[in-house]
């Protein structure tokens, strides 16, 4: 009895195996070879309409990821693009690059509330304690609102039990 495959089932099952070598690659955030694989499974399995349908899908993903990373990069000028930028990084868990940026701002701003306070829940986020708490220090001192914002502040879980954290948010709240 042979256990030999029809050749269709080997055609169709070399189709899956490079589909999910090219799924693979996509996962790895290879999108060069992934969508060098899509290709080449495209061509050469035109016969697997559902598989080949899919695969154009995740080749179209590959082919945009590919355009928009060889476009040049956003270069914020402006304090509100610096600020807005390193927000916009911070909630994409990018905490050295949004630091970068909010310190730019606070630069160029150095008594903005609003840029002190991204400034520290940022740097409480990044594990940068000291930094963190001098700009809660003086985001408080700009705008005393900031106080009760950081009380509640999931930004500020890293440090929330740190003495100056606790200092700077609680002992204070009375002046």
């Amino acid at each position: 009895m042979s256990t030999k495959k029809p050749a269709g089932e080997r055609r169709a099952s070399a189709g899956l195996d490079a589909f999910e070598k090219a799924v693979r690659f996509l996962g790895k955030k290879d999108y060069e070879r992934a969508r060098d694989v899509f290709d080449e499974l495209i061509a050469s399995h035109p016969e697997e309409r559902d598989l080949l349908e899919r695969a154009r899908a995740y080749r179209t993903v590959c082919e945009r990821v590919l355009t928009e990373a060889k476009r040049a990069p956003f270069k914020p000028k402006t304090f509100d693009e610096m600020l807005q930028y390193g927000v916009f990084l911070h909630n994409r868990a990018e905490f050295e690059e949004a630091l970068r940026y909010l310190r730019q701002a606070v630069e160029l701003h150095p008594k903005n509330d609003h840029a002190l306070y991204c400034l520290a829940a940022t740097a409480a986020r990044a594990g940068d304690t000291p930094s963190a708490l001098k700009a809660l220090r003086s985001a408080i001192a700009a705008s005393p609102s900031n106080r009760a914002q950081a009380r509640s502040d999931a930004d500020f879980d890293p440090i929330r039990d740190d003495e100056g954290f606790v200092e700077i948010v609680y002992s204070s709240a009375a002046s």
